[in-house]
């Protein structure tokens, strides 16, 4: 992530001479993110031996997820992610009362429990 934020910034004429503070930019803004809730969703088939996940941009496998956006309720986010990542509308299956909520570090994350056939 540092070397790509410090292609984008020595891109940028009026920002460029800020390249020296860019650690330190780095370690508040991972700190604000974790600050932000995310929601999704997880499809777990009828008979429990399949989960749907999706590949991000660092690598790793996760469950459709992302941070909401002003003016969404819980819900709406998860039914826009999931819809974002996978093209599956999610509209009629989502359930307010049918989730999980983790929390790592200072992170909350609330999913959604689908089983699909």
């Amino acid at each position: 992530m540092e070397e790509f934020v410090k292609t984008m910034v020595m891109a940028i004429p009026s920002v460029c001479n800020e390249i020296e503070n860019l650690p330190a930019f780095l370690r508040e803004w991972r700190k604000y993110k974790l600050t932000i809730p995310t929601y999704g969703a997880i499809f777990v088939s009828q008979d429990n031996s399949h989960v749907l996940m999706v590949k991000t941009y660092s690598g790793n496998w996760s469950f459709p997820i992302m941070k909401m956006e002003s003016g969404e309720n819980p819900e709406e986010c998860a039914v826009r992610e999931v819809f974002e990542e996978v093209g599956l509308d999610i509209s009629n299956l989502i359930k307010s009362d049918e989730y999980i909520e983790s929390k790592k570090e200072e992170k909350y994350s609330t999913l959604g429990i689908m089983n699909v056939s």
